[in-house]
């Protein structure tokens, strides 16, 4: 019997009427929701699947309990991903205007990817808040481009509930010893250097050299630990920051975009237009008159 989460997940909680133009898709064993969202709360609630809320572009406030202690809260903006396991009580304000993209992913379903996944050992979702996951934004813009077409195919949507499904089981599995195995990755401190050094450096040389270079490793195994801490390679990774700094360049400042480029750390122009529309399915020049007419 085919599992089914139903729309009435995403109401759960909601204070405010979903937008008219909202989109839902309903698979075998999970759902996606899509909207062009203003300002809304949802009030405590809890879920019977497991919830992993993308924001793009968004501003939330997020508090949580974690069986009886007390409640916690944090606040984040930008792209910011909330993976929330099943019965966990949680609500959240989107403080401004955003892009949600939610995907509901049924108990069964993620059984089955476990079970094919761990070989049959146990998997428990651990939970996550407002956090930074670059293969879970990068596949919320991929449903994000689709979903506005209102022509998002089961095939496609079968696959990236599939991807997702299998990057929560080997990455937030909440029994640690286990999960330790399957993570991997350079370690917290590693990780924070890189991290901070590519935040400091988009404009100079991120080779795979230079990197690896922060941390003391080998190219070849720095590459393998960075795609297992973030889901990414480090050009992938270095690339996507270069874009979302170029966005902020492009918004917040009137300058020529053969400058951008060079402060973002493009090599041309001509490099910045291709890995910009790579990244957000337009060119530097379209998304500044955009969001320019928007202001």
């Amino acid at each position: 019997m085919a599992e089914r989460v139903g729309i009435c997940a995403v109401l759960v909680g909601a204070e405010d009427p979903l937008p008219s133009e909202h989109f839902w898709f309903e698979g075998d064993g999970y759902s996606i929701y899509r909207a062009d969202r203003p300002r809304s709360r949802w009030r405590e609630h809890t879920h019977d699947c497991a919830q992993i809320s993308i924001g793009l572009e968004a501003r939330v406030l997020m508090e949580w309990r974690m069986g009886s202690r007390p409640p916690e809260r944090r606040e984040a903006s930008g792209n910011v991903v909330a993976i929330i396991p099943p019965g966990e009580p949680h609500r959240t304000l989107w403080q401004r205007r955003a892009i949600f993209i939610h995907v509901y992913l049924g108990k069964r379903f993620l059984s089955a990817i476990a079970a094919q996944t761990l070989h049959g050992a146990r998997f428990d979702l651990r939970p996550a808040h407002l956090v930074r996951d670059g293969l879970i934004e990068e596949l919320a813009r991929a449903l994000n481009r689709e979903c506005e077409t209102r022509e998002l195919s089961s095939r496609f949507a079968d696959s990236m509930a599939t991807v997702l499904a299998t990057h929560l089981v080997r990455n937030y599995n909440a029994n640690a010893d286990l999960a330790s195995s399957f993570r991997g990755g350079l370690g917290p401190a590693r990780e924070r250097r890189v991290r901070e050094y590519i935040e400091q450096s988009l404009g100079h040389d991120l080779s795979l050299n230079a990197l690896a270079a922060v941390v003391g490793l080998s190219p070849h195994y720095f590459a393998d630990l960075f795609r297992q801490a973030t889901g990414f390679t480090p050009h992938q990774y270095v690339s996507q920051r270069r874009v979302e700094r170029s966005q902020q360049l492009l918004t917040d400042a009137d300058l020529p975009l053969a400058e951008v480029a060079y402060r973002c750390g493009f090599a041309s122009q001509s490099q910045f237009n291709i890995v910009f529309r790579r990244f957000t399915g337009t060119t530097p020049g379209k998304f500044r008159a955009e969001h320019s007419s928007a202001r």
